[in-house]
């Protein structure tokens, strides 16, 4: 993403990385792709539609996915984690800069293992028991953000609805104003969340909040890319 905005690519272009050793997620944290095992690309969009930038990035991650795999496992988790069975496959993250929205995916492929302190919570294609070329994912992801980003928003919007995996869960987040815990009844991913607290139901935007993530530590490792 770096290399990307360095270059002051133009509109339709694509940055892929063979393995990525600096790469960092949402609010800056890092995360690692060491094993030269998965997706990493860097798709430069027009920003000419910022609230529905995330959303449709993240149905267009969880569709590629969803294609290698059976049954309906693979979901969105808020704001922009795409999981199989609880664990973590695929993050996004999205920046802007002189004109231009700045899309990186990362997705989990061929990694077998992956750093100890998320290895619990971290899963890949080939954990799955599925074997495949990262370039086909990459192809499919390709089509898919091609995809997205022609369809009516109000498609693109009932999907990640249908794909979401944050509702009715009990999650702790990070806000400008101290940390949050309780139930999350609904999610706009144009907006934000409903979380139902001890003290009541608050609204917590997408732009200041962050979802805790279950392990603890500073190196997130394979295509952890938000939190």
């Amino acid at each position: 993403q770096d290399h990307a905005r360095a270059a002051g690519i133009p509109v339709g272009t694509l940055v892929t990385a063979w393995r990525q050793s600096a790469g960092r997620g949402r609010l800056g944290r890092a995360w690692e792709d060491t094993h030269a095992a998965g997706v990493a690309v860097t798709f430069a969009l027009a920003d000419d539609a910022p609230e529905s930038l995330a959303m449709r990035s993240a149905v267009a991650t969880a569709r590629a996915v969803r294609s290698f795999l059976p049954g309906d496992a693979c979901g969105i988790k808020w704001p922009n984690d795409i999981v199989v069975d609880g664990r973590k496959i695929a993050g996004i993250l999205v920046e802007r800069t002189a004109g231009l929205a700045l899309v990186g995916i990362g997705i989990n492929v061929g990694q077998d293992s992956f750093h100890a302190d998320i290895d619990a919570h971290a899963t890949s294609l080939a954990r799955l028991g599925v074997h495949t070329d990262r370039l086909a994912m990459l192809d499919a992801l390709i089509r898919s953000v091609d995809t997205a980003f022609q369809e009516p928003l109000e498609s693109i919007y009932r999907t990640y609805c249908t794909l979401d995996r944050l509702t009715g869960h009990s999650c702790a987040f990070n806000t400008p104003a101290g940390g949050v815990t309780g139930m999350v009844r609904s999610v706009d991913p144009r907006l934000g969340i409903q979380v139902e607290t001890a003290s009541g139901v608050l609204f917590l935007p997408s732009a200041t909040t962050s979802v805790v993530p279950a392990h603890a530590g500073s190196r997130y490792g394979g295509a952890d890319v938000t939190r």
